[in-house]
């Protein structure tokens, strides 16, 4: 602190020791720290002993300095004791009054629309650590170029003293012509622009400055040549040795126990959404299965898998009996049983009905005279389950032949395993590299992921990075991830010395953990620089890239005290878009909470919920062209946006506009990558169940998943906050497109009130969802489907559903579904009935015979497979 000394009562002395160093210390180091500079929690104590000790000293001698110091030294006395006992809320508050008021005129004219006062805000706020949390449409880059452009005007920092880091190039270009743009609109000479950049460009300016080499390899250029030479490797290393390439076989999907499904559900839609696909290409309905079959292909044993039985029969009601696998060539079929060694069965199904269907199934091979090989799911247990395939096998005489691993390589091509593990490890390598994964930190996460087989995988995957490593050494070349891991070993060595006093991050919310290193090795090393951080939590969406929310969501547990400032007003869409999309997004409790400011505010919703049609596969896009068609005939220039979770289908909406001239003024953005852009009108589709729909519920990558940064623990977390990106595109009305008879989870959700959706189609009412409600199923609902004897019902849960169909009623075509001896129309409203065999599922047919009436199965007449079945009329 400053002490002020009193020599004596008299002189002219006295009065110009007392004025220098009050004006030059006291007054200055005020004016400074809590005045000009924004109290940072690094100068509090500094702060508090100038204000303790100037207090001190006049309340000593208080009638003195009255009398020799100037009225206005003593006001400016009096002001600053007046902070005693110093708060940094109240010296902050002081701050920002005094800051307001002299920057309005700035505030008013920097962008093309006065800033509002929370902008204001987190412009003046300049902490040791500051964050701003916006949500979409609520001018954070506005923020980011009026705070640099302050600093500069203020004299606070020079352009070269500042660095303002962005999500990726297009983004820093925007912020470099923007900060041009809005100096010369506000009469500020700028000597040169601040150091805005991109995390690798700083990254690589930062090693050429410390003299190290930045020769980039050729894979960063050419993502065709990277997953060329993965593929490679993988190759090589699966010939290297017989046992990598059998054991690579079967380390996909990972093991599963159906009996640790505790319902009906739970195993269904595990079945869905995992792709359960054998070596010969067939989709199965569970993992044990999935043995059985590749333990036949590698042995040269011709099957397949659920052909029809010789005789049409129905064991189980709704559905032929089709036994599991059929030997090719022969009268050999094989069943696999789900039960353990008392006749248990999976918690859901019914013990005493399975193993009365195994009975039945056992009678009719024997009525039929076809051969029976029966496996068990206990024998999967007790690890003897392929063992006893293959003895069964030999005393039917079919003789298992392995395959040569050269043959086995080419059909893992030619099934695309070698294209999808390579993706894979295309994905993993990244992970690796951004998280700075080792081995054992690989194995760590797999285990808490519950992945199985968590050494072997860890094993090939830290072998590829090994190679990668060396590969890039035999280059002699750096990728993008050595930008930014060696720049922090440049900073924290002292080969390099920021000199950066503010520190400005765009799209905090996606900042990965050596980005998060980086950053903290400038603050560290440089010259006590203040961090201004600025993102939306509510925006997430990179994960994959391995942008850590926890990092925002835990700001403060990661870097101590912060100043936090709220941007809640959004000039971009109206209360009724902001309404719905904040609700959505506030369901999961570990996002911030922000109450969302409309300059538009209007009474009707603005958000509508169409159904698809239902006419097939194109119904999605007829409705999006009936969509399209009704804006322009109100609108005919406001700009249109359709969005989707993926190519594919934005790819088939814009060949369907294109072929009906309504292409113009339409853009298709996939939910990714309309971040940060808007249109008028938003037209979302893609909302339907299973592993490509949305939320998307894909399986096949638990491995990457385990890889990436933790995610909380709330269901598609960041699957919703990938909507949210989507809805908040809409400037005027947003229309959502879903399927009725299989909505997503998010629709389902969004049906409720509370979202205040304006639902435009009667097809999402309770009383039309039940007639498309598959009743086999827990999720599942019936879409109509064109077959090769007509048309029929399938259900959505696919494999999932044990029955999976339903007849079409011939009276009003909704779903009919089959009992033991009738099919009955799901439309309460029609209610039809009609008979069927309960031998073979035929329909019956009323016949006169020579006792009468009575009801014949229409299979009677088919030769090769004749059913004899009658009933009493």
């Amino acid at each position: 602190g400053t002490q002020v000394v009193v020599l004596g009562r008299h002189g002219n002395t006295l009065h110009e020791v007392l004025h220098l160093l009050l004006e030059t210390a006291v007054f200055t180091e005020f004016n400074t720290y809590v005045i000009r500079e924004y109290p940072r929690d690094s100068r509090i104590d500094l702060i508090f002993n100038l204000c303790k000790t100037l207090s001190s000293r006049y309340s000593a001698q208080a009638d003195l300095w009255d009398t020799l110091l100037k009225p206005n030294y003593i006001s400016k006395i009096k002001e600053i004791i007046s902070f005693h006992p110093v708060t940094s809320e109240f010296l902050r508050q002081h701050h920002e009054k005094i800051q307001l008021e002299n920057r309005a005129a700035f505030f008013d004219l920097v962008e093309s629309n006065p800033l509002t006062h929370e902008q204001r805000l987190g412009v003046l706020r300049s902490n040791d650590k500051n964050m701003v949390l916006a949500a979409a449409g609520t001018g954070k880059t506005s923020v980011m170029v009026a705070k640099a452009l302050d600093l500069i005007e203020r004299q606070l920092a020079k352009p070269s003293e500042i660095l303002v880091l962005a999500y990726n190039r297009s983004a820093a270009e925007e912020l470099k012509e923007r900060l041009s743009d809005k100096a010369n609109k506000s009469n500020i000479t700028l000597e040169s622009l601040p150091q805005i950049s991109t995390f690798h460009a700083l990254g690589r300016k930062l090693l050429r400055d410390s003299g190290i080499s930045t020769h980039m390899s050729a894979f960063t250029e050419d993502e065709i040549k990277f997953k060329q030479w993965i593929t490679s490797w993988l190759e090589t290393y699966l010939k290297s040795d017989n046992s990598r390439l059998l054991n690579f076989v079967n380390l996909f999907p990972e093991p599963t126990n159906p009996f640790d499904f505790k319902t009906q559900a739970e195993y269904e839609r595990y079945v869905r959404d995992n792709e359960l696909r054998t070596l010969n290409g067939e989709r199965v309905k569970g993992y044990q299965e999935l043995l059985i079959a590749n333990f036949m292909y590698l042995n040269g044993v011709e099957y397949t898998y659920e052909a029809p039985y010789v005789s049409k029969r129905r064991i189980e009601i709704g559905f032929d009996y089709r036994p599991d696998f059929y030997i090719k060539d022969t009268s050999i079929y094989i069943e696999h049983f789900g039960v353990d060694r008392n006749g248990g069965t999976r918690p859901d199904i019914d013990s005493a009905k399975y193993n009365e269907s195994m009975l039945s199934k056992r009678a009719l091979h024997i009525e039929c005279e076809t051969n029976l090989i029966e496996t068990f799911h206990y024998e999967w247990i007790e690890g003897t389950l392929l063992e006893g395939l293959e003895a069964r096998l030999t005393e039917h005489g079919i003789v298992c032949k392995p395959k040569d691993p050269e043959e086995i390589l080419k059909k893992l091509r030619e099934e695309g395993r070698i294209a999808t593990w390579s993706d894979l490890m295309t994905k993993a390598l990244q992970a690796i590299r951004v998280e700075r994964l080792t081995k054992e930190s690989m194995i760590d996460r797999f285990n808490k992921a519950g992945i199985a087989q968590p050494n072997q995988i860890a094993e090939i995957l830290d072998a590829i990075h090994a190679g990668y490593i060396q590969e890039l050494k035999d280059q002699n070349a750096i990728d993008f991830d050595d930008m930014i891991i060696r720049a922090i070993h440049s900073i924290n060595s002292e080969q390099y010395i920021p000199k950066w006093k503010y520190i400005l991050v765009d799209e905090f919310q996606d900042i990965s953990v050596a980005r998060m290193e980086l950053i903290t090795s400038l603050i560290e090393k440089g010259p006590q620089p203040s961090l201004t951080v600025v993102g939306d939590d509510w925006q997430s969406i990179y994960r994959f890239s391995g942008g850590k929310l926890e990092l925002t969501t835990r700001f403060g547990e990661l870097v101590g005290n912060y100043t936090e400032t709220k941007l809640q007003k959004t000039f971009r869409y109206n209360n009724s878009i902001a309404n719905t999309a904040g609700q959505f997004i506030m369901e999961n409790p570990e996002q911030y909470k922000k109450h969302i400011e409309t300059h538009i505010k209007l009474t009707q919703s603005q958000v509508y919920l169409l159904d698809d049609k239902s006419t097939g596969k194109d119904g999605v896009y007829e409705r999006v062209k009936e969509v399209v068609q009704k804006i322009r005939a109100n609108d005919t220039n406001g700009s249109i946006a359709v969005i989707a979770r993926y190519n594919y289908l934005l790819e088939s909406a814009k060949l369907n506009l294109t072929s009906a001239k309504l292409q113009a003024n339409i853009s298709f953005w996939s939910f990714h990558k309309s971040k940060g852009l808007e249109a008028d009108y938003c037209v979302l589709i893609g909302f339907f169940q299973g592993r490509l729909g949305f939320p998307n519920e894909n399986k096949d990558e638990a491995i990457i998943e385990a890889l990436l940064p933790s995610l909380d623990s709330f269901p598609h977390s960041e699957e919703r906050r990938l909507l949210y990106v989507g809805i908040t595109r809409a400037k005027k009305k947003l229309y959502i497109i879903a399927d009725p008879q299989a909505p997503s989870d998010f629709i389902s959700e969004m049906l409720s009130p509370k979202y205040e959706l304006n639902i435009a189609s009667n097809a999402f009412q309770d009383k039309y969802r039940k007639i498309f409600k598959c009743p086999n199923c827990q999720d599942g609902y019936f879409r109509l489907k064109n077959g090769v004897y007509g048309e029929f019902y399938f259900c959505s849960t696919g494999r999932g559903c044990q029955v999976g169909k339903a007849r079409v009623c011939s009276n009003c075509r909704a779903p009919s579904v089959d009992s033991r001896s009738a099919s009955t129309c799901n439309n309460v409203a029609c209610g039809l009935s009609i008979k069927i065999c309960e031998k073979c599922g035929r329909p019956m047919k009323l016949r006169k015979g020579a006792f009468g009436e009575f009801w014949g199965c229409t299979g009677y007449g088919i030769k090769e497979d004749q059913c004899k079945q009658t009933r009493n009329h």
